[in-house]
């Protein structure tokens, strides 16, 4: 496992590149010790905009009441158990019990009492991630909620969160939908336009698409390792990663698109099934063209929110 000399000035930039060429190995397995490294290094290097989530136990009210809990809970463990992620005597309550924990954590960092919550996807992959280990995923979570990245890569830490402003809370859209989504449209038109003019012939907005991705965590879209692989480089490189992430799956999935919308035939067909032959290390190339051409605009963008923090910094490249 790399272990950055804190010492040297481009000890951090000597971190991403070891994440990077680690994505390149398909066979790569090591994202959990190395997202633990790399966040561990960055929040030396940053100020943390947000305050950690807080695990204080459960609270004598009643419980969060969470959209499809108990199915969404069944997924995960039978997709984990599956795939050898989790032992197969898990129960069902283990993964009950860390979706309640996070939901009351994050509640309060919230606007108001909250009457209900969506199921959280990306709490789940986090769990998967760390073999069903509740107490390491807590500490994941609690340490990962102070970055800004946590706000677009886990799409329900600022839902009516105190974090952004009242007006943006209120309206029940998730940082993603309101600010990262647009960013990517904008970016479609520059560098896929015949996949930009295939989503107008549709008439679907390649935002929904890809809000719905990123809610999900990419969960029966992409394999299990493709989606370790997502989340290791966004935590590494930033929310920046989202947006050229999707962009290098809408590329992969560029042909098909278009001959959909030569045959009028609805996108959503192709764009709701498993993505099939996506391998980030083939991607990668293209990600960090993109990368050097747009990440300024990009990054100004993203960083660029109405947030209720004196001083935001992006963990990611600056």
């Amino acid at each position: 496992m790399l272990q950055p000399d804190p010492s040297s000035d481009s000890w951090l930039d000597k971190t991403r590149s070891f994440v990077l060429a680690a994505c390149r190995k398909p066979s790569f397995t090591g994202h959990v010790g190395l997202m633990e490294v790399v966040l561990k290094y960055q929040l030396q290097d940053c100020s943390a905009p947000f305050p950690s989530i807080k695990f204080e136990g459960k609270a004598d009210s009643d419980e969060i009441k969470i959209s499809g809990l108990k199915y969404g809970c069944q997924l995960i463990l039978e997709y984990g158990v599956r795939l050898n992620l989790i032992p197969p005597n898990t129960e069902t309550a283990a993964v009950e019990q860390i979706c309640q924990d996070v939901a009351r954590a994050l509640s309060a960092q919230q606007h108001g009492a909250l009457k209900g919550v969506k199921f959280d996807w990306f709490v789940c992959v986090v769990y998967l991630l760390f073999g069903g280990q509740i107490g390491r995923a807590r500490s994941f979570l609690a340490t990962f909620s102070t970055t800004l990245t946590s706000g677009y890569l886990w799409s329900l830490r600022l839902l009516n969160s105190t974090h952004v402003k009242q007006e943006i809370a209120s309206s029940g859209l998730t940082v993603i939908y309101y600010n990262a989504c647009h960013c990517m449209e904008r970016l479609l038109q520059k560098a896929l336009p015949k996949v930009a003019c295939a989503f107008r012939i549709s008439g679907m907005s390649p935002s929904h698409v890809v809000k719905r991705w990123i809610n999900c965590c990419f969960l029966n879209i992409l394999p299990w390792n493709e989606i370790c692989n997502y989340v290791l480089i966004v935590v590494s490189e930033g929310p920046t990663y989202i947006v050229l992430y999707c962009m290098a799956l809408l590329k992969h999935l560029e042909t098909r698109l278009l001959q959909h919308s030569t045959q009028h035939t609805l996108l959503y067909d192709v764009l709701e099934e498993p993505v099939q032959g996506f391998v980030l290390a083939n991607y990668l190339d293209y990600i960090t063209a993109l990368d050097k051409e747009f990440g300024l605009m990009l990054r100004r963008d993203l960083d660029d929110f109405n947030l209720n923090c004196n001083k935001v910094i992006n963990i990611g490249k600056s």
